[in-house]
């Protein structure tokens, strides 16, 4: 299974999003319901021993509740190709050390800190991923919506998402969700559900997570 942390984006804030992506021909733009901002990538976990393992540390990981807000679009890629249209969001101090905290305890998580990646955490909300765009295209996207600003929401949750694999691109699910009610008691709690790739075509992906 494959896993991320990510705080997810409120639906209608989403839902104005995606046409800036679904307006560029050639990029493969974010459907509405996948869009998220990671925290951390952890990648393929093997056996749900270590996805429990991941789930206890992120229970652990405490945080102050804060605003955030979209301000403008970015890109990743070279001089050449641009690979990712992305939303910026504005200055949070507590959005980085949210992400420094749950970097932290999944780097004392012994089966997977040695797939963590340990680049800076780069804030962003992924818009689309380039297929045949033009770099001069998606970078007058970017400039066109310098002042694209969203109303400002907030974040008083982060999520564990498993990425799902499906014949229409990948889904995200939320598996987990924590805050910091109920920090400690893990007896008012139901496992993660995690599920197997495979079956995926039984899964409710508008379910709600098991907590």
């Amino acid at each position: 299974m494959r896993l991320f942390v990510g705080i997810p984006i409120p639906v209608d804030i989403a839902e104005n999003l995606y046409p800036v992506a679904r307006a560029i021909r050639g990029l493969e733009a974010q459907p509405p319901e996948n869009m998220h901002l990671t925290l951390k990538f952890i990648g393929t976990v093997h056996d749900r021993v270590t996805a429990a393992s991941i789930d206890d540390a992120l229970l652990q990981t405490r945080f102050t509740p804060f605003d955030l807000q979209i301000a403008g679009l970015g890109m990743f890629g070279t001089d050449r190709k641009a690979r990712i249209l992305w939303a910026a969001v504005q200055a949070q101090p507590l959005l980085n050390q949210l992400a420094h905290r749950v970097e932290s305890a999944l780097f004392r998580c012994d089966d997977i800190s040695g797939q963590l990646d340990r680049r800076k955490f780069t804030p962003h909300v992924t818009l689309g991923r380039n297929r045949s765009a033009s770099r001069a295209v998606i970078g007058q996207a970017v400039a066109d919506h310098a002042d694209l600003v969203s109303r400002s929401f907030q974040v008083d949750r982060f999520c564990l998402y498993q990425s799902i694999s499906t014949g229409d691109g990948p889904v995200y699910q939320v598996v987990a969700e924590y805050d910091d009610v109920g920090i400690g008691q893990p007896a008012a709690r139901e496992a993660p559900a995690f599920c197997d790739d495979e079956a995926f075509a039984d899964i409710d992906f508008t379910a709600g997570p098991k907590r």
